[in-house]
C-alpha cells in the first residue's frame, strides 16, 4: 500500500500497539502504547521488515514512529468494537484469540469451549453445585493464569473469572472517566483497552464496589453467617480490600459453597471463618482464614450478588 494510506491499529494487538522511535524491539524504543482503533498514517515502509514508519497524533499531538504492520488493518476494511449506548458492564473479548486457564490474555473474558457456567434460575442447591464445578475447574492452584509472579499476584482475574463464569458482573476492565461523562450524556463509546477502558486492580475494585456495586445488582453485607448462607444458596459472594498504601496490592476473594470436604468454621451456629477461594501470593481452591482484619488495609466490604 502507499504512503499516507490510513490504517487502525487491530484486535490483534490485545493491549495496544507500541508505537517505537527506531524498529527496534527494546525499551529504550518506546514511545507510547496505541490503543485498538487508534488511526494511524503510513509515511514508509521500513527496510526492517514488516515495520513501517507512521504517524499519528496522541492527545492533540503529532508523533511519528514505528510500528509492526502486522498490527494494522486499512481504515476501510476496520470494525469497530461493538459501541455501548450506556454504562453497561463491559468485557474485553475476542474471538480471534484463544483466552484459557493456561494462558496469559489476563485482561480478557475466558472463552474456552465447555467452560463451565451458573444458571441463576436453578434452584439454590442446584446453583450452589454449578458455582463448586466452577471452583474446581478453574483450577486456581494449577492454571497458570493465575500463577504469582515475584512482584505481582492476580487475586483480581480469579475473583473475575469466577464472577464471570458465574453470571453476575465483576469487572476486570471498566470505563475511563471520559468514558464514563461520554456514557452518561448518551454518547455511544466502543470499548478500547487503554483508551476507553482500564484493567482494574484489587484497589480499584474495592472502590468500583462502593461507586457502582448496587448499581449492578451487588448489596451490602455485614454478617458473615448471613454471607456463607448466601454462598450456599448458590449466591455469588465477595470480600474486596483497599490498602492503606495504594503502591501496594489490595485483596479480593470469593466466598464459597460448603461441600462435603470443605467447611465453614463456626462456633454453634455462628460462622466465624467463612469458607473462600483465591488466588494471591498463595493460591487456595479452598481455605477458611479472617484476613480482612488486617491493619494493612484501610477499608473493606462483603457483596453478595443474587
Amino acid at each position: 500500500m502507499s504512503a499516507n494510506a490510513e490504517y487502525k491499529v487491530n484486535d490483534k494487538a490485545t493491549l495496544g500497539l507500541n508505537l517505537r522511535s527506531q524498529p527496534v524491539v527494546d525499551p529504550s524504543t518506546k514511545l507510547a502504547v496505541l490503543p485498538i482503533g487508534q488511526l494511524i498514517t503510513k509515511k514508509a515502509e521500513s527496510a526492517t521488515k514488516p515495520w513501517w514508519e507512521v504517524l499519528t497524533t496522541i492527545q492533540g499531538t503529532d508523533v511519528d514512529g514505528f510500528v509492526n504492520s502486522k498490527y494494522l488493518t486499512p481504515v476501510a476494511t476496520f470494525v469497530e468494537p461493538a459501541p455501548h449506548s450506556s454504562l453497561s458492564p463491559v468485557h474485553l473479548r475476542n474471538p480471534g484469540i484463544n483466552v484459557t486457564r493456561s494462558g496469559i490474555q489476563r485482561a480478557y473474558a475466558l472463552n474456552e469451549a465447555n467452560q463451565p457456567t451458573r444458571n441463576g434460575n436453578d434452584p439454590a442447591q442446584q446453583k450452589a453445585e454449578e458455582l463448586t464445578v466452577i471452583i474446581e475447574w478453574l483450577k486456581v492452584d494449577q492454571s497458570a493464569r493465575y500463577q504469582p509472579a515475584p512482584k505481582t499476584t492476580y487475586c483480581n482475574i480469579y475473583a473475575y473469572d469466577y464472577a464471570y463464569l458465574s453470571g453476575v458482573y465483576l469487572p476486570r476492565v471498566w470505563w475511563t472517566a471520559d468514558a464514563i461523562h461520554k456514557l452518561e450524556s448518551g454518547v455511544a463509546v466502543s470499548p478500547k483497552y487503554g483508551d476507553t477502558v482500564d484493567e482494574l486492580n484489587a484497589n480499584s475494585l474495592f472502590d468500583w464496589f462502593k461507586n457502582y456495586g448496587t448499581t449492578f445488582g451487588w448489596t451490602r453485607a455485614f454478617d458473615l453467617t448471613q454471607l456463607q448462607n448466601a454462598a450456599n444458596d448458590g449466591q455469588v459472594v465477595i470480600i474486596s480490600a483497599k490498602q492503606k498504601d495504594l503502591h501496594r496490592s489490595g485483596h479480593i476473594c470469593a466466598i464459597v459453597p460448603e461441600t462435603p470436604d470443605h467447611t465453614a468454621v463456626r462456633s454453634g451456629a455462628t460462622v466465624t471463618k467463612p469458607l473462600q477461594s483465591q488466588a494471591g501470593k498463595h493460591n487456595h481452591p479452598y481455605f477458611t482464614i479472617v484476613w480482612w482484619n488486617d491493619p494493612k488495609y484501610s477499608d473493606f466490604g462483603f457483596w453478595i450478588h443474587a
